[in-house]
């Protein structure tokens, strides 16, 4: 049968022991449920930050396949236009070549009208029969009113032919400026958009090990103990 003494200092050694162990194993629960809590909260980021970066991705994504099929429209009603610019240059060519070539047959035709007068007026002179000072000057004079006439109807036609060119190249530079303000009106080609960035994959932490837990109640132990041993020696002596 144990001491009085004795038994008080197992039962305090014991109490001790109890409660150390209790509380490291408490310790060491708390400490897994904070570890594991901290990963699944990890995980959780993890994946809700690939979700965001798959979802801003493919919005990107529509983003720049909407802005290609613009692209394209743009194109197609850009190289309408240049057909339409074409088209309208050569009417105004064909039309600015037919005025010219009409003035060019008109001047032909009096050109023609002022000879066939000439040669009324020469055959008229000569059928007179004078001859002399004054009858050379009636026959020239035929030649000279021809030459004022036919000259008339050159300079009238060169004038034309300037006013052509004039009106030609005022097409042409017409033509030019519609060519660049259809270019100017094209949207700048979109940039392909860049893959998001990966997240870094978190790195599991590790909770603590049996062995701690082990050593911890070990200490424990050897801690009561040793409590025990002092109690007893005190109340002993």
């Amino acid at each position: 049968m144990c001491e009085p003494i004795t038994a008080t200092a197992a039962v305090l050694g014991g109490a001790q022991l109890v409660g150390g162990t209790m509380q490291a194993v408490g310790q060491h629960q708390a400490q897994q449920a904070a570890v594991a809590r901290s990963n699944a909260i990890a995980r959780q980021e993890y994946q809700q930050q690939l979700q965001i970066n798959a979802a801003r991705d493919a919005s990107e994504d529509r983003i720049y396949q909407s802005r290609l099929k613009a692209q394209e429209a743009a194109q197609n009603a850009y190289y309408r236009q240049l057909d339409a610019n074409q088209a309208e240059a050569n009417r105004a060519m064909t039309a600015s070549q037919q005025k010219m070539q009409e003035r060019a047959t008109a001047g032909a035709f009096s050109a023609e009208r002022a000879m066939i007068a000439a040669i009324k007026a020469q055959g008229a002179t000569l059928s007179t029969g004078k001859a002399g000072q004054s009858f050379m000057l009636q026959a020239m004079d035929a030649q000279r009113t021809l030459g004022f006439e036919q000259a008339q109807i050159d300079q009238t036609l060169f004038d034309a032919a300037r006013a052509a060119g004039t009106e030609q190249r005022g097409i042409l530079l017409d033509q030019n400026a519609a060519d660049v303000a259809a270019w100017n009106g094209l949207p700048a080609a979109p940039l392909a958009p860049g893959a998001s960035f990966t997240p870094l994959k978190p790195i599991k932490q590790q909770g603590p090990s049996g062995l701690a837990l082990a050593g911890n109640l070990i200490g424990n132990a050897a801690s009561s103990v040793g409590t025990g041993i002092g109690t007893y020696r005190t109340l002993k002596g």
